[in-house]
């Protein structure tokens, strides 16, 4: 008579003997398999993981840009974003570059009788104070409207919302800045026209938009203006007199 080594029990000769012992330890070994992820799955999900933190490329539509110079207003249907931002400050950094070849073309034509050296030090000197100016200029003008703004209305913008919208505004304005700059190299009398023009247009086009964006009462529009300007001009003399 023969028994089982695991559990005990008689083994009948002619009859498979399923051992219970044999059983709970293959459940066990099963259930451990199932629980355990393979290498495959493990794999899968830390690609799945490394994907999803991989932030989205941002890209500058050409079509949107188009848009801006055309339809400047559209520049208030920007979102706060960072895409929006990325709008905004490439219509703030028109204006930058803008002033900044201004700036080179003037000291070329002033100094173009005298050697190279001199005129290039000189163009070196002056095209950096102008940048800085652009710079200080741009982002003092914005500053102050939205300051006014969230000032005198009820209206409170957060100022990435702010840079997005009034920001790419700038745009059309930046890149007539720009065309002045490059003609300036040329005709200084008509590049300073073109640069006249820019200004006074940008700086209306501005005070309507940045009106329009906290719907200003027509009550409040005189006070609205003389107050950010008047923060304008004051903190640029300022900067003016100080790092420039």
């Amino acid at each position: 008579m023969a028994f089982c080594a695991h559990c005990g029990k008689k083994l009948t000769e002619g009859v498979a003997h399923q051992c219970i012992d044999d059983i709970a330890a293959n459940s066990m070994k099963y259930t451990a398999s199932a629980a355990e992820p393979g290498p495959e799955r493990t794999a899968s999900s830390s690609s799945g993981a490394s994907d999803a933190k991989t932030p989205s490329t941002i890209q500058v539509d050409g079509q949107v840009l188009k848009n801006l110079l055309k339809n400047p207003m559209s520049a208030l249907n920007m979102r706060g974003d960072q895409t929006g931002l990325i709008y905004g400050l490439i219509g703030m950094a028109s204006s930058i570059i803008g002033f900044w070849l201004f700036g080179l073309g003037f000291k070329q034509l002033i100094y173009s009788g005298l050697g190279m050296m001199s005129a290039v030090l000189s163009n070196f000197g002056m095209g950096s104070r102008a940048l800085l100016m652009g710079l200080f200029s741009t982002v003092i003008l914005l500053g102050s409207f939205w300051f006014t703004g969230n000032m005198v209305t009820k209206q409170k913008l957060d100022i990435k919302e702010f840079i997005a919208k009034i920001g790419s505004f700038q745009l059309p304005f930046g890149a007539a800045l720009i065309v002045s700059g490059l003609i300036s190299f040329m005709s200084l009398k008509l590049a300073s026209l073109i640069l006249v023009f820019a200004l006074m247009t940008g700086l209306a086009a501005n005070c309507a938009a940045v009106i329009e964006l906290y719907r200003i009462g027509s009550s409040q529009w005189i006070k609205f203006i003389g107050i950010a300007l008047g923060i304008y001009v004051l903190i640029l003399a300022i900067v003016q007199t100080v790092l420039l």
